[in-house]
Parts: structure tokens; C-alpha cells; sequence
């Protein structure tokens, strides 16, 4: 599969979004094959995992530079500044960490009159909603020109492309991860938790003790601030319930129904084992 370059790029800077997931990584060989000349960014949020940061190096040894924007607060400042983490309601996440920076570094490429064009590795089988977009529009949300020149592209396409040029893909794949980025994301699925490290239960557990204790400390200056003095990184579906990373992380690992732990944990099936895939090119990143 080959991308088409439409009409509507010529003297436009071509700035692809990476993350380090598949579907970008596809985009920037993509645009490499089809000799579009870009510039890569990656928006860190500081939530990331360390095999992204370790994957963005070998992509940058193998494809070319990656430039890197910065929110003013990362993740855990956010968190803390909010006592709050983002929620289904409330997702300032993808705006303040990504979005803002991504929308500041296109304006600073913008002088003399010269505009961007923000390329997203976007694919329309991922959700109903993503079938709608265009391949090309004029974006008000966004503030610019929006090219997805993936949009059309089945997980068949993506994997072949990362074969035809012999890149793996992130290793967080090959753990069994559906996506790649914050990690954990608010929207994690049940064996994305439990796959996660101890390190990384232990920083959450840590954020919602401090969300907690700095919580009652303004409902004791300011009565009835927060209706609720717990603020725990993922929510659940029984209103009025909260479970800290620990009770979630332990009913992750049960089996269906959440009940009962299986006499042995089973093996990952989301990610290339989902795709079958889990052969891919070996790499130094995946060592």
C-alpha cells in the first residue's frame, strides 16, 4: 500500500505526529518511501514508558530526527496541581499535554507566510468516528491544514510497511499493549493493567496518597470544595465507588467476572499477539 499525496501540500511544511505506536511509525515510512520531505515531533507528556523513549532513539537512528515538544506541566505535575488525574468526563490530558505544545511548534514554523500541515497516522478501522474524518481538510478545531494519509490503511498495511524496511515495532507490542502512549492511559483495558510494573503501581499509588492528603487539606479551608476527598488514577463504573491502583491492579489479574485469580496468569493476547505478529525484526530496542 502506497500513500497518494494529494494536491493540497505543495509549499506547506509537512510535520508528522509520532508517538512511538505503530500506526505513526508507519506514517513516517510511509512519507520516506513516497519522498515527502517532513519534519517528525513527538509530544511527551512525561507519562510515557521507557521502552517509547528507547524506540523514538532507534527510530531516529533508522528513519531521521525526531523533534520533541513539552507541555508547561507534565503529567504527574498536572495531576498534582489538579488533584486530580484525567478522567472519561474530563480528558485535559490530550489538550494540555499534547495538543497546546504540538499547536505551539506549528505556529513557530509558520513566518513569511509559509503554513503547516499536521499528518497524523490516523486509520479508519480503529473507530466509527475516525471512518468519518477526511483525508484532507481544513481543521477549525485543530487551527490548520490535517492530512491522514493512513486513513484507508488496514493493521495488514501497517505491519507490512514495518517489515519492508525491516523496523520492529515499539516492544510494548510484544507485552501484549493494544496502544502506546501514557502509560497507563485512563482508558486502559483490563490486561493492560495487569501487565503493568511494580515501579509504575507504586508512582500511582504515591500520586493518589498526595491527591488524598492535599484534597482534605482544602476542604478544610474551603468546606465542601470536593465532594469527594479520594481521587484515584482509574475510575469505575459503580457510582460513588473508587479503588485505588492496588484494588484495581489486583482485580485486573482475576479471571472474567473479577472474582476468582486463574491457578496461572495467562499469556498476553492483545498486541502483535492479537495480529500474530510477535515475530517481527529483531532489534537492539527489542534486546
Amino acid at each position: 500500500m502506497k500513500i497518494t499525496i494529494p494536491e493540497e501540500i505543495s509549499g506547506l511544511i509537512v510535520v508528522a505526529s509520532v508517538s512511538g505506536g505503530k500506526d505513526s511509525t508507519a506514517l513516517m515510512l510511509a512519507l520516506r518511501e513516497a519522498g515527502v520531505e517532513f519534519r517528525a515531533v513527538f509530544a511527551d507528556t512525561g507519562w510515557e514508558a521507557p521502552e517509547t523513549y528507547a524506540y523514538l532513539d532507534m527510530l531516529r537512528e533508522r528513519i531521521g530526527p525526531i523533534d520533541v515538544v513539552k507541555p508547561k506541566r507534565d503529567m504527574v505535575e498536572s495531576i498534582r496541581h489538579r488533584t486530580s488525574p484525567p478522567t472519561r468526563m474530563a480528558r485535559w490530558c490530550t489538550s494540555e499535554l499534547k495538543l497546546k505544545p504540538l499547536r505551539a511548534y506549528h505556529d513557530a514554523l509558520c513566518v513569511d507566510g509559509v503554513e503547516t500541515v499536521s499528518v497524523m497516522g490516523i486509520r479508519a478501522d480503529e473507530s466509527a468516528s475516525r471512518a468519518k474524518m477526511p483525508v484532507f481538510d481544513d481543521d477549525e478545531q485543530w487551527g490548520g491544514y490535517v492530512w491522514r494519509p493512513l486513513l484507508t490503511w488496514s493493521i495488514g498495511d501497517v505491519i507490512a510497511i514495518h517489515r519492508r524496511h525491516d523496523v520492529p515495532m515499539n516492544p510494548l507490542y510484544h507485552q501484549g499493549a493494544e496502544r502506546v502512549g501514557c502509560y497507563p492511559c485512563i482508558f486502559s483495558r483490563k490486561e493492560e493493567i495487569r501487565l503493568l510494573p511494580e515501579w509504575r503501581i507504586a508512582e500511582i499509588e504515591a500520586l493518589e496518597s498526595e491527591m488524598a492528603t492535599e484534597r482534605a487539606r482544602r476542604n478544610a479551608e474551603t468546606p465542601g470544595r470536593y465532594a469527594h476527598e479520594a481521587a484515584t488514577f482509574f475510575q469505575t463504573r459503580t457510582p460513588g465507588r473508587t479503588m485505588g491502583i492496588r484494588e484495581i491492579h489486583a482485580w485486573a489479574r482475576t479471571e472474567r467476572g473479577g472474582r476468582q485469580l486463574p491457578l496461572l496468569q495467562p499469556l498476553p493476547q492483545g498486541g502483535c499477539m492479537r495480529w500474530g505478529v510477535c515475530e517481527a525484526p529483531p532489534s537492539e530496542v527489542d534486546e
